[in-house]
């Protein structure tokens, strides 16, 4: 159901990530990737051992196993890691082994090679080695047949290596999400060529390339376009027969200039969202066109940050089946005095001084505000949430907190 909202009402920010969340499509294209290519890739389905962990009894250090209980043992054979372990030993017996070699049938527990004396072709134990000791049993760690990686997981380093101990050369993932980028403006110049009067340079899309890039991704930059509707329907159209997801800057607002909403229509696209109670970030436009789900960011760089983080990211989760965490700033007091936004939620650059009495942190506000900052952002290790409400915000008032990290940042 569309949430489009009328021009004098303004959605939620739990509203419109609800949209956004129940308006995408999730990737179910499947393929077979080599474990050295599959970092940062979704694992499409649970991934079970198809063998035993460890595959056999081995020895957990360098030592002696040895077999039954006696003053003296007797060594019979050595075993390197790689060996086999072709002996039985007997009670009394016992072979020189070292780590990762298999434990030869028959015995007891292994002595660690400091808690031995060696008395020429005999040892004896000086400390008692609990039976099973120091030994490595097959399938403690996973059994045959049992769960080995749980799907939907972004795949690390971890998984590529119990992947592999299971002998495993390739794992299922999910196919890269197709994201569109691109932003908008004929004030806008790519960083790195001359400027004329009257233009400045594209932070927005090199920023948001930068930010969302990461494997599970395929990222395509489509450059600046300009402020010619006709030019961004046909991008439109042209992009939601192939991308997942299309993010575009600039153009979301309501002035003469701003055609991406009347040029995602014009294109056959429908609009859920338009317009959310934040700032900054209130122009942020939600659609679909084709397979495509569409976000149109403000184009002042920190609005198109915040919204970015917002929106945009839970996106990306809700396609690639990963948990879309809630939006559920952290408690904390303010360092600083203001006003608050009427009817809006404002999100500031922050950092925090100290902690106050009662535990919570103590933020201090960035910069001097304004969408088009982007400065205090470096600074900040979060971002500051002021509900609205009738009263300024004073110091030592309640506020909330997001701090940048891995559940709070692109």
């Amino acid at each position: 159901m569309s949430l489009t909202n009328s021009p004098r009402l303004l959605l939620t920010i739990e509203e419109a990530r609800a949209a956004v969340i129940a308006g995408g499509r999730a990737v179910s294209v499947v393929e077979y990737l080599p474990l050295a290519r599959a970092r940062g890739r979704i694992l499409a389905r649970d991934l079970v051992s198809p063998c035993a962990l460890p595959v056999f009894d081995h020895s957990a250090m360098d030592g002696y196993a040895f077999a039954g209980e006696a003053p003296e043992y007797t060594i019979v054979a050595r075993i390197a890691a790689g060996a086999v372990a072709d002996v039985r030993l007997q009670p009394g017996q016992a072979v020189r082994i070292f780590t990762g070699a298999p434990v030869p049938s028959g015995a007891a527990a292994v002595a660690m090679q400091e808690n031995v004396t060696v008395l020429g072709d005999k040892i004896r134990l000086n400390q008692l080695v609990p039976p099973g000791g120091n030994i490595r049993h097959t399938g403690e760690d996973v059994a045959s047949g049992a769960l080995l990686i749980p799907g939907g997981r972004a795949i690390d380093g971890r998984h590529v290596g119990l992947a592999a101990a299971a002998g495993l050369s390739h794992v299922p993932v999910l196919r890269q999400l197709r994201v569109a980028l691109v932003s908008t403006g004929d004030e806008l110049v790519a960083p790195g060529l001359g400027l004329s009067p009257g233009q400045i340079y594209d932070c927005n899309r090199p920023m948001l390339a930068a930010a969302l890039e990461r494997p599970a991704l395929e990222l395509v930059d489509f450059g600046i376009l300009p402020d010619r509707r006709a030019d961004i329907a046909n991008f439109f159209a042209t992009a939601g027969e192939t991308f997942d997801l299309i993010v575009t800057t600039g153009g979301a607002s309501v002035g003469d200039e701003d055609f991406l909403a009347a040029a995602l229509s014009a294109a056959g696209g429908a609009i859920d969202v338009a317009r959310v109670a934040i700032r900054p970030g209130k122009p942020f436009t939600y659609g679909r066109i084709g397979g495509a789900s569409v976000a149109i960011l403000p184009g002042n760089p920190f609005a198109a940050f915040v919204a970015a983080l917002l929106f945009v990211r839970p996106m990306i989760e809700k396609a690639l089946g990963l948990p879309v965490p809630n939006f559920a700033p952290l408690p904390a007091r303010a360092g600083f005095a203001q006003m608050r936004a009427p009817g809006r939620v404002e999100f500031l650059p922050a950092r925090v001084q100290h902690r106050s009495e009662d535990g919570l942190p103590v933020i201090e506000r960035l910069g001097r505000g304004g969408s088009a900052r982007l400065q205090p952002l470096i600074a900040a290790d979060g971002l500051a949430v002021i509900h609205p409400g009738e009263n300024p915000v004073a110091e030592g008032d309640g506020v909330g907190y997001l701090p940048f990290g891995a559940a709070f940042s692109l």
